[in-house]
C-alpha cells in the first residue's frame, strides 16, 4: 500500500508540472516556481492539488468610479440645490432623490469635469448635478450615483419660503483637515441636531486644498461630508487658495448665480434668505489680480444697489457680508488688517458703509474678535442697538495645520478702541453661530470646539436699515494719542 500511495503522488507531481509548464510557458521563472511550490505545498498539506493558481501580484484590478466628497449648496433661486461629488475615473453623473424619507424615485443628470490642474494624485472627475422645484421647507431624500455605483442615502431640507422664518448659521474659517479636528467634532454634531440651515465657511481650507497634489483636499472634503451633504455649504475664497489660480477652489465648490467651474472673474456671489441678503465677496483680488478690483467692485455696487431698492429692503432688511481677510485686528503680526494703509479697507469700507451693510464676517486671523460699529478707525457708539456703521466679526478660529497645530495669531499688545472683545489662546479653537431672529435683531455667539461652551455673544438689534449716513456723526476728532494707540503696529 505504501509503495502504491508513493507512485500515486510522484504520478501526480508530474502530471501537474507538466501542466503548469504548458500553462506559464510565458511568464518569467519566478513566477513558475512559485506555483510549482503552492502546489507541491497543497499536495504534502493534505488538501489536494492546487488546480487554479493564484493570480500574479502585479494583477491590475478594475478602478470603479465609487462616489467620494459629496456635499451640497444653495443654487440660483430657493428651489434649487447643488449636488457635488468626485470619482477617481470617468462616469456619469446622476442624483435619485424625492421626499423623505427613503424616497428616490425622481432623477435628474448633470456634468462632470476632468480636474486636472494642480491635481495629478487628487481624484480628476468632479460631478454637479443640480435639483430644481423643490418644495419649500421639506426634506428630500437623495443617493448620487455614477455608472452603476451608488452612494449612501443622505437628507437635505430645500429652504424655506419667503422671509417669515429665522434661519441659524455655522460660521468659521480657517479650518485645516488636522488642525480643524476639535472643532470638526462639535460642527458635525450641530449638523445633525436638524437645527442649523447652513454653513458659511470663510476662506482657507485644508491647509490646503492642492497639498500633496490634491490628496489633501480629497480627504478635506471627505472630513467635511457628515455635514456638507446634509446642510448646504457656502463658501468665500481665502489666501490659501491661491495656487494654481485658485483652480481648487473654483472646481471644488459651485456657489448660487456663478457658472460652474467658477471664472477667475466671478468668484462672488449672493443670495437671499429669510430676511437677510447675503453676499460673499473675494479679499484676494487685492493681492494677486488688480485687473479684477473693479470687476469685483462694480459687480458688488450693482448687488447692493439692488438689495437697497425699497422692496427689496424691506423685504430683506439684513445686509450681510463675508470675505476671507479683515479690515481691522488687533494681531501682532503684519499682516494687512494690521495697517494704517489696509488694502482691503481702502478697497471696501466706504462702499460697505454708504450701502448700509450691517455685519462684515471675516476670518484669516486664527483667532476671534468682535469689533464695536467702526467706520475709518473711528468708533460709532459702543453698544450694538441700532448701530450708525457696520460691525466686523473675525472668527478664523475654527483650526488651521500650520505651526505643528499651535494656530493662532498672537494678540499680545493693546487693542483698538474698536475692539470689543477679543481671544486667541491656544486651544480656543471654535466657531460661530448666527442665528437671523427677524426683521430687528441678530444674535451672534461664539463657541468653544473643545466643550460647546460660549465664549461670546452679543444681540445685533437695528430698526434704521439702509445706507449709513456720513453725517450721523462727528469726524472732527482730535488726533491725540488715543487715536494713535488704535494702530499700534503701524510703523
Amino acid at each position: 500500500m505504501t509503495t502504491l500511495c508513493v507512485t500515486l503522488q510522484i504520478f501526480l507531481v508530474l502530471l501537474v508540472s507538466v501542466t503548469v509548464a504548458t500553462d506559464v510557458t510565458t511568464k518569467d521563472e519566478d513566477q513558475v516556481n512559485t506555483i510549482d511550490s503552492k502546489f507541491l505545498a497543497s499536495i504534502y498539506n493534505g488538501i489536494g492539488p492546487v488546480l487554479n493558481p493564484p493570480l500574479a501580484e502585479n494583477t491590475i484590478e478594475l478602478e470603479l468610479p465609487i462616489p467620494e466628497q459629496i456635499h451640497i449648496a444653495y443654487g440660483d433661486v430657493a428651489s434649487e440645490m447643488i449636488v457635488m461629488w468626485s470619482t477617481p475615473i470617468p462616469a456619469s453623473s446622476q442624483v435619485l432623490y424625492g421626499l423623505a424619507p427613503n424616497n428616490f424615485s425622481l432623477s435628474v443628470s448633470g456634468d462632470s469635469v476632468d480636474f486636472f490642474d494642480g491635481n495629478p494624485d487628487g481624484l480628476h472627475y468632479l460631478h454637479r448635478v443640480k435639483l430644481s422645484n423643490l418644495i419649500a421647507g421639506q426634506n428630500y431624500s437623495y443617493k448620487v450615483r455614477s455608472d452603476n455605483e451608488l452612494s449612501d442615502g443622505y437628507i437635505f431640507t430645500a429652504m424655506k419660503d419667503g422671509q417669515d422664518w429665522s434661519p441659524v448659521l455655522l460660521v468659521y474659517g480657517d479650518m485645516g483637515r488636522i488642525g480643524g479636528a476639535p472643532s470638526l467634532k462639535l460642527l458635525r454634531k450641530e449638523a445633525a441636531s436638524g437645527l442649523v440651515d447652513a454653513v458659511l465657511h470663510v476662506g482657507d481650507f485644508a491647509y490646503d486644498l492642492h497639498t500633496d497634489g490634491g490628496k489633501i483636499g480629497d480627504d478635506f472634503m471627505n472630513r467635511i461630508q457628515s455635514i456638507a451633504t446634509r446642510i448646504p455649504y457656502m463658501t468665500a475664497v481665502g489666501n490659501h487658495e491661491i495656487e494654481f489660480n485658485f483652480s481648487h477652489y473654483r472646481y471644488r465648490f459651485s456657489m448660487p448665480n456663478s457658472p460652474w467651474p467658477m471664472p477667475l472673474d466671478n468668484m462672488w456671489y449672493s443670495f437671499n434668505m429669510a430676511k437677510v441678503h447675503f453676499i460673499s465677496y473675494s479679499t484676494e483680488v487685492y493681492f494677486t489680480d488688480d485687473n479684477l478690483i473693479d470687476v469685483q467692485y462694480q459687480w458688488l455696487l450693482n448687488d447692493l444697489q439692488e438689495a437697497n431698492q425699497p422692496e427689496n429692503r424691506l423685504k430683506r432688511p439684513w445686509i450681510i457680508v463675508y470675505g476671507h481677510r479683515p479690515m481691522y485686528c488687533s494681531n501682532a503680526d503684519s499682516d494687512d488688517c494690521t495697517t494704517l494703509d489696509s488694502k482691503v479697507r481702502n478697497g471696501l469700507e466706504e462702499l460697505f458703509f454708504t450701502q448700509g451693510v450691517d455685519l462684515i464676517i471675516e476670518a484669516h486671523e486664527h483667532s476671534y474678535e468682535r469689533l464695536y460699529p467702526v467706520y475709518e478707525g473711528k468708533v460709532l457708539g459702543k453698544d450694538y442697538t441700532n448701530p450708525k456703521a457696520p460691525i466686523h466679526i473675525i472668527s478664523g478660529a475654527a483650526g488651521c495645520n500650520e505651526f505643528d497645530g499651535v494656530c493662532v495669531n498672537a494678540m499680545l499688545g493693546p487693542r483698538g478702541d474698536w475692539s470689543a472683545f477679543r481671544a486667541w489662546l491656544p486651544g480656543l479653537y471654535g466657531f460661530g453661530k448666527l442665528h437671523i431672529v427677524n426683521e430687528t435683531h441678530i444674535f451672534w455667539k461664539q463657541v468653544l470646539a473643545l466643550n460647546g461652551q460660549t465664549i461670546d455673544s452679543v444681540w445685533i438689534e437695528q430698526h434704521n436699515h439702509g445706507p449709513f449716513n456720513i453725517a450721523d456723526f462727528d469726524f472732527e476728532i482730535e488726533n491725540n494719542d488715543e487715536e494713535e494707540d488704535a494702530w499700534w503696529l503701524s510703523d
